[in-house]
């Protein structure tokens, strides 16, 4: 297989783990979100789901590939797909809860974007901090 051709497959399986991953987050951060803020049973049913889902995979399928390819290249990608996952949950909630008297939609879209961007300089930051040998004891 050519590089090209190497570089082309991770590009699209990073593309279909983001978008997959972004559907998965913003759903969870939405229903979260609902659940702390007592408006879960109003906000719960499937077009706010596949609209909110939908926004997620556009995003995660636009942001995982380029963050990876740029910022996270040491990082193996498993951990990179999970770690920006639960920093998207855990900032899209908090951004929600957090404008939950003004712009709710765009509090939850910059908390799941700075969630996101947080995550991923924690992991590169954790990939490349040097290594401290371990030493064995005879």
């Amino acid at each position: 297989m050519s590089r090209t051709l190497r570089i082309a497959a991770v590009t699209g399986g990073l593309l279909v783990a983001g978008a997959v991953a972004g559907f998965i987050a913003a759903d969870l951060a939405f229903l979260i979100a609902g659940a702390i803020d007592g408006n879960g049973p109003e906000l719960i049913g499937l077009e706010p789901m596949l609209f909110v889902g939908s926004l997620g995979a556009l995003l995660g399928g636009v942001l995982l590939p380029i963050t990876a390819w740029l910022f996270l290249r040491r990082v193996p990608i498993g951990l990179a797909v999970l770690g920006t996952l639960l920093g998207t949950v855990v900032g899209g909630a908090l951004g929600w809860i957090l404008f939950s008297g003004s712009d709710q939609i765009g509090g939850g879209l910059g908390g799941a974007f700075a969630g996101f961007a947080l995550s991923s300089l924690l992991l590169r930051l954790l990939a490349s901090a040097p290594r401290v040998p371990v030493s064995t004891r005879g």
